[in-house]
């Protein structure tokens, strides 16, 4: 089965690359502080989906470059 997570690295690098600080991306994203997005953007806690457009917005980066396919391992031990 074919899963996605979001590229968080994506996510800090382009935050980086426009100079945006975590309290201007938790009011983007209506968090009532910094920690709360760092949080997010370390993948201690996930962003939900409605965050995302958001994120896209504000950071100029298509939806679907947030998503990225997660590689399973068979549990069959093939090679």
């Amino acid at each position: 089965m074919l899963t996605y997570s979001i590229n968080i690295k994506l996510i800090k690098q382009k935050r980086l690359e426009h100079k945006y600080t975590l309290q201007e991306m938790s009011e983007v994203l209506g968090l009532a502080n910094r920690s709360l997005y760092l949080k997010r953007e370390n993948g201690y806690q996930k962003f939900k989906a409605n965050e995302l457009p958001l994120l896209s917005k504000k950071l100029g980066i298509p939806l679907n470059d947030f998503f990225v396919p997660n590689v399973e391992k068979s549990s069959k031990g093939e090679r």
